[in-house]
């Protein structure tokens, strides 16, 4: 049986598969997002099943030269994660969106690495506030987008050749990225229409730039900029997704009463 060489992997989801085993979805650095069986997973309790967890980094060894690996030795990489409160949702949220998005097999390093600093990000927060999440899930929704070439470039109007300017108003385009649109005086954008001054501040988001501190931002400045980037990706990422909801929305909404 042929067998892959250890890759660091996370779990993103699993479901039962026959009477004791598993069925697993991986996001690995190598292979991307990648299926296997667990065999005897549900079966052995004390041992396999608490180690095969979400948000906990492993270093596992598929067999098989199948689209369906098996899994066979599994070693933890590092201690679990452990989030708390709304931070659990927002990790959820980011492995739905993985499963859903990545295509199977392929090699998406810069994606790995962000879901990583995500986890890093969301185990460090309290939970109590739903505002807490803002900053970190727009990161990462941003950087996976853009790993995915779906998301056009924040500080750059190709249209035009030139820098985004923050003091125009761009309009997203499926063919030419953000193009310069007139606006009346006193206008405010909506729709698909976004100010410069926020693309330039998503672009720093993108880049990883306020990752590490949020206080980079004046406090109503940064809540300006993550409602507009909340804006964006919804629109981005709702053609990617179609019409069937998000559980872990959902579950969210029912859990936390929010609408």
């Amino acid at each position: 049986m042929q067998q892959l060489p250890p890759q660091p992997a996370y779990i993103l989801h699993s479901r039962p598969f026959r009477d004791s085993s598993l069925i697993l979805d991986l996001l690995t650095p190598e292979y991307g997002r990648i299926s296997c069986i667990a065999k005897g997973a549900r079966r052995d309790k004390q041992r396999r099943q608490r180690a095969l967890q979400p948000f906990a980094p492993l270093l596992v060894t598929l067999l098989g030269r199948r689209d369906l690996k098996t899994l066979g030795p599994v070693e933890s990489a590092g201690q679990p994660l452990w989030l708390k409160g709304r931070a659990v949702y927002g990790g959820l949220y980011a492995n739905e969106l993985l499963l859903r998005l990545l295509p199977e097999g392929e090699s998406l390093v810069a994606v790995f690495a962000a879901y990583q600093r995500l986890l890093e990000w969301l185990a460090q927060l309290s939970g109590d506030s739903s505002s807490e999440l803002e900053m970190p899930l727009r990161v990462f929704e941003l950087q996976l987008l853009h790993a995915l070439g779906s998301c056009p470039e924040l500080g750059y109007s190709s249209i035009e050749g030139a820098p985004i300017s923050p003091d125009s108003v761009y309009r997203l385009t499926q063919e030419d990225g953000f193009v310069p649109v007139a606006i009346p005086p006193g206008y405010l954008p909506r729709g698909a229409d976004f100010f410069g001054r926020h693309l330039l501040a998503m672009a720093q988001l993108l880049d990883g730039e306020a990752a590490s501190d949020e206080r980079a931002f004046p406090e109503t400045l940064s809540a300006e900029v993550l409602m507009e980037a909340k804006r964006l990706t919804r629109l981005l990422l709702s053609p990617l997704l179609g019409n069937r909801p998000m559980k872990s929305r959902e579950l969210f909404r029912q859990v936390y009463s929010v609408e």
